[in-house]
């Protein structure tokens, strides 16, 4: 007998929610209370996130599956799931993807009015129709490939879909670092070092000074930021973009730092001469549902 599809929906919580419903921030409530235009924008974005997520709902509850609901910030995934649904922009669809393997991804862009979200297919209203073609498995998926970060010979979980930056804690001081690329190697001085995906190559590492690739290659760049170069400092590694076999290693040379992986919420600290090794995870990859290479 075929049991019911299992669907896990993860969500995000926006600003006016956390803030000035549950926290109830002075600050925020008596721009409200002005009708500082700002602020009542974060309140006309919470009733459209709000429509959304409701919507989404309602379409579950329409076809013969069983759903679960997650707030992003909390999420442990502890059973099998047929698909998964991120509910809000990049930033909760990234989170979701760090729990998940195998099991396909839509993501929902909770208001595109307001959002980019690049790596969702699927609005309020075309959901339906793109939840149906999903369980019904017509609904073609993009495989992204993920980085894998080795912290001292540990492999780190989660993988990274869009990037990793390595940088000191605090964004005003100095990263120092020395940067191996296969058999090349040289000391650096600059404000981070950018390690993204093809699917992350139109984001921070494409403002730095990278190139966009197509999101299904299998391939990565490297970029530093701000590079620093003086009279002792002539890099030559400033940037490029690897093949996906291709050693990347990084000695950190400071006391403090971190591994930012997809953002601020995933950070692996650093301390002086750690060796972060980064690789594209091949055997790994993202499948989204929905998605156009791009």
């Amino acid at each position: 007998m075929r049991t019911r599809p299992r669907v896990l929906v993860v969500y995000k919580k926006d600003a006016y929610q956390q803030y000035v419903q549950e926290q109830q921030d002075p600050h925020l409530l008596r721009l409200l209370q002005r009708r500082q235009p700002d602020a009542l924008d974060l309140r006309r974005a919470h009733a459209v996130h709000e429509e959304s997520l409701e919507g989404i709902i309602y379409a579950l509850r329409q076809q013969p599956l069983d759903f679960d609901l997650a707030y992003r910030a909390d999420l442990k995934v502890t059973q099998r799931y047929d698909l998964v649904v991120s509910v809000g922009g990049d930033g909760t669809f990234l989170q979701a993807a760090r729990s998940i393997r195998r099991t396909p991804i839509l993501g929902v862009n909770a208001d595109p009015t307001r959002s980019e979200a690049v790596f969702c297919a699927a609005t309020r209203r075309t959901f339906p129709q793109l939840l149906e073609r999903a369980l019904n498995g017509s609904l073609p998926a993009l495989r992204l490939c993920r980085l894998q970060v080795v912290l001292n010979g540990k492999r780190m979980r989660p993988l990274a879909v869009n990037d990793v930056l390595l940088a000191h804690d605090d964004p005003s001081t100095m990263t120092r670092y020395r940067l191996r690329i296969g058999s090349r190697e040289e000391a650096q001085k600059s404000s981070g070092l950018w390690i993204a995906t093809a699917a992350g190559s139109s984001s921070a590492v494409l403002a730095a000074g990278g190139v966009r690739l197509p999101w299904s290659a299998t391939r990565f760049q490297y970029r530093p930021r701000e590079l620093y170069q003086g009279r002792l400092s002539r890099c030559r590694l400033r940037g490029g973009v690897l093949q996906a076999k291709t050693r990347l290693r990084v000695t950190w040379l400071m006391r403090r730092g971190s591994a930012f992986l997809d953002g601020p919420h995933v950070r692996i600290p650093l301390r002086f001469t750690d060796r972060i090794d980064i690789s594209l995870c091949l055997a790994d990859s993202l499948r989204v549902l929905g998605l156009r290479a791009r």
